[in-house]
């Protein structure tokens, strides 16, 4: 059973183009399984769901949003499979996403069996959820000929699309159930067959020889206090700006936009701080310092609200850190007036006090005219109560 689902068997479907796929998921329906198709979830979001769509259009450019609000891919595919960059930021942008309505679909599914189909299924961390790894493969001559049936392209374009992609061994060589489809289709569905008895069998309980072993009553076993999910706190990379860019739009409902461009260049103007838990970030922080006294948090991103209280902190003691290191005597936060109230509380419960400019020292006051944005007051921190010759 799977680990994150311990009342289902979770499959993850992967193979290459024209392998067979399609059949292995309808022969799996047939009997009753839940299947999702990650590609599928991905042209849904692209579709549906307008935080993303924004966000892809601030990263890509608005030529790739229809007027409707949806993604046009073929725009967008323009862009990122001549850019190999450019497709991993879509990659690192979008799979996230797909793996949290994933999630969601399996959680909602009374269903026993589910089977996930992806072509990066290997590449990613949706393999970790899976019981087991199904594999379909075929002759490449074989799948070039679907192709030119099935989605009528011709002899070049259908082998340029098999040769482009990674040698089907690589895939095989991760495989519990390899199904070969390369024979007919009824070949192709006895081996499906055999496949799913395997995958309902359960091992039987040895029973040791002379008979039952005698009942030893045993104290319940107290279950363990949930574990508290582990804070990464780190620099931001260039990699990271898709992620980012998302967080922006969503903690800020649209009223920042940035264009990677921007981001690119921000990141080389100042530090940026990421907290997240596994690989999902909540929190970006973007601080410098003035000079050798006052160290300025003047970007505060924090999504979804809740894990204001779980990264938010790591991050802020991270800054706390460095800014010690470099011999700062203070960490001013410059907040919107309309930042939300769990971020406040967080600051507040970190030691960071609301502070008119006058009330602070002269040498910190330099930084909040230097720094401080339009629209924002102060919360400060002393980390020195003596300034440093």
């Amino acid at each position: 059973m799977s680990i994150r689902w311990p009342n289902k068997k979770v499959v993850g479907l992967t193979g290459n183009i024209a392998t067979g796929k399609s059949t292995v998921m309808r022969l799996a329906a047939q009997q009753g399984a839940l299947t999702l198709d990650a590609d599928k979830v991905v042209h849904e979001i692209m579709a549906d769901d307008p935080s993303m769509q924004a966000a892809i259009a601030v990263a890509f450019g608005p030529e790739v949003r229809r007027a409707d609000g949806s993604i046009d891919r073929a725009a967008l595919a323009a862009i990122v499979f001549g850019d190999p960059e450019a497709l991993r930021d879509l990659e690192n942008m979008m799979h996230p996403a797909v793996r949290q309505e994933i999630y969601r679909r399996v959680d909602a599914s009374d269903a026993a069996i589910v089977f996930i189909e992806a072509i990066k299924l290997l590449e990613g961390e949706l393999v970790t959820v899976c019981d087991q790894v199904w594999v379909t493969r075929c002759a490449p001559r074989r799948q070039i000929e679907r192709l030119m049936v099935c989605r009528g392209m011709d002899d070049q374009t259908a082998a340029m699309r098999v040769n482009a992609q990674a040698p089907q061994a690589e895939k095989v060589a991760r495989a519990d159930v390899v199904i070969d489809t390369d024979g007919t289709m009824a070949d192709s569905v006895l081996q499906f067959e055999a496949a799913w008895v395997g995958l309902l069998a359960r091992p039987e309980p040895v029973t040791p020889a002379g008979g039952l072993p005698p009942v030893i009553d045993t104290p319940p076993v107290p279950e363990p206090p949930p574990a508290v999910p582990e804070v990464l706190v780190r620099r931001a990379r260039p990699s990271d700006i898709p992620a980012i860019l998302l967080l922006i739009h969503r903690a800020t409902e649209g009223a920042v936009r940035l264009k990677r461009a921007d981001m690119l260049m921000a990141l080389s103007e100042r530090s940026y701080l990421i907290g997240q838990v596994g690989t999902e970030i909540s929190t970006v922080l973007g601080w410098n310092t003035d000079s050798t006294t006052s160290a300025c948090i003047d970007q505060v991103f924090v999504h979804p609200l809740p894990a204001a209280a779980l990264t938010l902190p790591a991050v802020l003691a991270e800054v706390e850190r460095s800014a010690s290191e470099l011999i700062c005597e203070v960490v001013m936060v410059f907040l919107p007036y309309e930042m939300p109230a769990e971020v406040r509380q967080v600051l507040g419960t970190a030691g960071y006090e609301p502070r008119d400019k006058e009330s602070l020292r002269r040498a910190w006051q330099k930084g909040v005219e230097d720094m401080q944005p339009e629209g924002t007051y102060i919360m400060a921190k002393v980390l020195r109560d003596i300034r440093i010759a």
